[in-house]
């Protein structure tokens, strides 16, 4: 019956085990039929819950048979743990000598990490083709041979610092360091610091307690009796990926033994993290340059400028894996944004007013990059949080011809794919310029070198598209041929310069005395033709002929105009029928007396 007064005695036995045990310790008290008090890592350590028959203890009918105390080494005592604890048991005998129970302490002594351990870890990680299983295989194996409470692994990853693994001695905890109670970014200081070190060639290790720190989630883990933490970096050649971090219930477990073996454990798992970014860059790589060849072909196959930059665009994102940008081009003596995509062509910010800001607030010059290499532009607070801007010049074999900018929140993605992104670049600028050398050379072949007109070919093209338009609206335009008069004897009287000269005066004076939309081409030697759109026979018409004749000022050349008009779709249904009339009305005008508007 000692069982029900053994309560009282409970605190006793813990001062007599603290002033007798150096290390931890757990203890089980049972009578002859079961095990009835437990301390509180007991179970955890020793497998035996209260109720628990004796006769399901080895141990018990040794220590009944004897009657005397017993000590011995327990191996492997939790299967899944290197490690020893001592086990010593002491009879409960009553006044007549007989066992009524038992009282056993188990203290722990941890083994020393061997060499074999190590390796045995490596081989373990370099089996598994998945980084993080294999980081898990470290997290887990390290909370057992460093016999601590936690073991975090942090990584820098894809332009992100994160956790990559995480090991506890219960769920809770876990809990709480994945929940969003615990700083996603933790330990990122230390990262930055021991980048810094690591450039200066130092030991890079951080050994602290954890009541140094006033954080709340110090506290908590405090709270869960956690005490110190030992963190060091993940370096290979000369690169940090991240670091791991123990975090123990006392000071022993991460003293200056354990944090020799954890250093050369550290080698392995860098490696591994390497390893596995290189498979990563080289597929990204492989993916890139495919890509890249079946972008090409898109390209060269776009058939003008806005085509080719919506295509360039596209491809920008899925070969460089950035959230959007825009393309700066040089036209007609000053630069223009052009073709955004990707988050841009849907922002609803005023980003362009923020990009000439930017630029004012640099005194940016795109001139000032002569050799065309790309840079970085820092950028001012901005509601996606971007960081940096990418600009990467697109020249041709006359210069500059704009530039990409590309709209980068992880600066290390364009840097690690500068070589694509030249190669793309390059793609862009050969397939720019050959559509602008196409439409110049279309431009060329359709204007009238000497007065910078449409000329007769330009003329049936742009002619054939406004019938189209004209019938599709409803509508109706004024076909009109102007005939210079007296042009040969200006030619004869004052020479081929003077007459040349007129040509591009009258053209010029043309041009002006229209409206936009309306088509002037010079369609012979001294010969012009006009479409006046959205007009039919009227007075009013006939108004604005008249006023065009007059804007033409040809006395100051001694010349006079004579003009047939017709009428689409009214008086002829094609610009061959159209073209006769207009044609016949004009040497009408001219046979009888010259400087004539014909309309009919």
């Amino acid at each position: 019956m000692f069982e029900q007064n053994f309560q009282e005695y409970i605190p006793l036995f813990h001062e007599l085990l603290s002033a007798l045990c150096e290390d931890e310790y757990e203890w089980v008290l049972m009578n002859r039929k079961e095990v009835f008090y437990l301390s509180d890592g007991a179970e955890l350590e020793t497998g035996i819950f209260i109720g628990m028959s004796t006769q399901e203890v080895p141990w018990y009918n040794e220590i009944f048979n004897k009657k005397e105390k017993i000590r011995f080494i327990k191996q492997g005592w939790r299967a899944d743990k290197e490690r020893s604890s001592t086990i010593t048991g002491v009879p409960l005998v009553n006044e007549s000598g007989e066992v009524e129970g038992a009282f056993f302490v188990v203290t722990e002594f941890h083994n020393k990490i061997r060499a074999n351990d190590v390796l045995n870890l490596a081989q373990d990680m370099a089996r598994e083709e998945d980084l993080f299983t294999a980081l898990n295989i470290v997290t887990h194996r390290s909370l057992d041979l460093f016999q601590v409470a936690m073991v975090g692994l942090w990584l820098w990853t894809d332009g992100k610092y994160g956790m990559g693994s995480l090991s506890t001695y219960n769920e809770e905890l876990r809990s709480f360091v994945q929940s969003r109670k615990f700083p996603a970014d933790f330990g990122i200081e230390w990262f930055k610091q021991f980048e810094e070190e690591q450039k200066n060639g130092s030991q890079c290790l951080i050994r602290s307690n954890l009541d140094q720190f006033n954080e709340p989630w110090a506290e908590v883990l405090l709270e869960f009796g956690l005490y110190s933490f030992v963190c060091i970096p993940l370096i290979h050649f000369d690169q940090t990926f991240g670091q791991i971090i123990l975090f123990s219930q006392n000071n022993r477990n991460i003293d200056d033994e354990n944090v020799y073996w954890l250093r050369q454990i550290v080698p392995f798992v860098s490696s591994t993290v390497y390893e596995q970014h290189l498979r990563i860059a080289s597929l990204e790589r492989e993916q890139a340059l495919t890509l890249l060849l079946r972008g090409t072909e898109i390209l060269v196959q776009a058939e003008t400028e806005e085509q080719l930059l919506t295509e360039a665009g596209e491809m920008a994102m899925e070969i460089l894996f950035l959230p959007g940008g825009f393309f700066f081009l040089y036209e007609e003596g000053e630069w223009k944004i052009r073709a955004p995509f990707g988050r841009l062509k849907q922002a609803e910010w005023a980003w362009q007013d923020w990009v000439w800001k930017q630029m004012v607030r640099d005194e940016y010059d795109h001139f000032t990059n002569p050799q065309a290499v790309s840079h970085f532009l820092e950028v001012e607070d901005n509601p996606e949080q971007w960081h940096k801007v990418l600009i990467q010049p697109i020249v041709n074999h006359s210069g500059l011809m704009g530039e990409l900018w590309l709209i980068d929140d992880l600066e290390w993605a364009a840097e690690q794919r500068q070589e694509i992104l030249s190669a793309y670049v390059r793609d862009v600028g050969v397939a720019l310029d050959a559509i602008r050398q196409r439409d110049e050379l279309s431009r060329l072949a359709s204007t009238d070198r000497l007065t910078g007109i449409l000329n007769r070919q330009g003329f049936d093209q742009r002619i054939r598209e406004e019938m189209a338009g004209t019938l599709r609206r409803k509508s109706s335009f004024l076909l009109l041929i102007l005939d210079l008069d007296y042009f040969k004897r200006l030619n004869d009287t004052k020479g081929h310069p003077v007459g040349d000269l007129a040509l591009k005066t009258i053209a010029h004076n043309l041009s002006t005395s229209v409206r936009e939309y309306d088509i002037v081409a010079r369609t012979g030697g001294d010969e012009f033709t006009v479409v006046l759109a959205d007009l039919h026979f009227s007075a009013e018409a006939q108004q604005v002929v008249e006023r065009m004749k007059s804007s033409l000022d040809l006395k100051q050349f001694d010349l006079d105009v004579s003009i047939g008009v017709a009428e689409f779709p009214a008086e002829g249904r094609n610009y061959e029928e159209l073209y006769r009339l207009a044609d016949q009305r004009l040497y009408v005008g001219k046979n009888t007396g010259k400087g004539k508007i014909i309309f009919n």
